[in-house]
């Protein structure tokens, strides 16, 4: 090998010295531009951008085509205090099974078509114990001429329809055009065979198939939510609610908030710190001969709601307890009621 052939050969090595020297540069600066953008990335996003905020979409569904089956069970204890310390208990046991299915709406108004298939009915006074079964009759210990049975059956197998307006609210309760329905019930009370009745027995009935009673039982979703709301995690709204207990129509305006959500359920949480009996009109005492006017009256209570986000009222269920102040003949007397209701979903089905 020549002088001429070891030069060229450290060109070359000298050449591919540089290369490599110029690759790593290439590589190192690549990685610190990399570092840097993603830096500047993670800085602005810290300062301008966020994630979408949650929001919780609330609904009560009404779909055509689709009837609804739910149970509702009820017990209230009663304990009266008269003055001279004298006390009446008694507790009543109902459970109804009733179906519902809307037709189409009317006049800014929703029909639910409801109708309670069966029921049972259990009082109970210290020993005496009176029963009433819809689907067996016979083995009935209930007249059914007694009061408060009368109160609590007097919409048995009787249709109506909650007219629910866009807020999901019942702002009226109907027929529903077909012979025997509540329309027609009251008809027959009022008109046909109402000199067969006397004073109390109609007020009685007509109590029975009263708005507030249709409302009460048949209102699963009890007005907690307005319409379609769009709400975050956090929320709190109000809304006025309307019940009865033991016979007393009540009102309050509750506090609602989302509790809990997961797989595609919501459990909604409603306190009630208000409630107050219906000071205008005469209310229905079990073992009181005539109505008569409530003095005074509070409660409070809780409602738990469970529903889809697609709008079926799976479960409500609630606990109330109300004092009220009346007298009759001058003889005052305070009544303290506490009920606990529960309505389920049995099943929706398609027709």
């Amino acid at each position: 090998m020549g002088w001429y052939d070891i030069s060229c050969m450290d060109i070359i090595l000298s050449i591919i010295k540089m290369d490599s020297m110029i690759n790593k540069s290439v590589i190192v600066a690549s990685l610190m531009l990399s570092s840097f953008l993603s830096t500047m990335n993670a800085q602005q996003s810290a300062k301008g951008l966020k994630e979408p905020e949650l929001k919780y979409a609330l609904r009560v569904d009404f779909k055509q085509g689709v009837y609804s089956s739910y149970k509702m069970d009820e017990k209230t204890k009663v304990q009266r205090l008269y003055r001279d310390s004298i006390t009446k208990n008694y507790q009543r046991i109902l459970s109804y099974n009733f179906t519902q299915s809307p037709k189409s709406p009317n006049d800014e108004t929703l029909p639910l078509i409801t109708n309670i298939d069966s029921m049972k009915y259990a009082f109970k006074e210290g020993p005496t114990e009176l029963i009433y079964d819809s689907q067996n009759p016979k083995a009935a210990t209930v007249n059914t001429e007694f009061p408060d049975a009368i109160s609590n059956m007097g919409l048995l197998n009787h249709q109506f329809a909650l007219m629910y307006n866009p807020k999901t609210e019942v702002v009226k309760v109907d027929g529903v055009d077909q012979p025997g329905d509540i329309k027609w019930l009251r008809n027959y009370i009022n008109e046909d065979n109402g000199e067969a009745l006397d004073t109390a027995q109609k007020f009685t009935w007509l109590h029975a198939i009263a708005d507030e009673q249709a409302i009460y039982i048949g209102d699963v979703s009890k007005s907690l939510i307005a319409g379609k709301m769009v709400i975050s995690p956090d929320s709190v709204w109000k809304r006025p609610i309307r019940l009865r207990l033991d016979g007393i129509d009540c009102f309050d305006t509750v506090e609602i908030r989302v509790i809990s959500y997961a797989k595609g359920e919501y459990v909604l949480e409603a306190i009630s710190k208000a409630l107050t009996p219906d000071y205008s009109h005469d209310a229905r005492f079990f073992g009181v001969p005539a109505p008569v006017q409530i003095k005074t009256g509070k409660g409070t209570g809780k409602i738990l709601m469970e529903i889809t986000s697609s709008g079926w009222v799976k479960k409500v269920a609630f606990d109330y307890n109300i004092e009220i102040e009346s007298m009759y003949k001058r003889e005052p007397f305070t009544q303290k009621i506490e009920t606990n209701s529960v309505w389920t979903l049995l099943g929706r089905y398609k027709w």
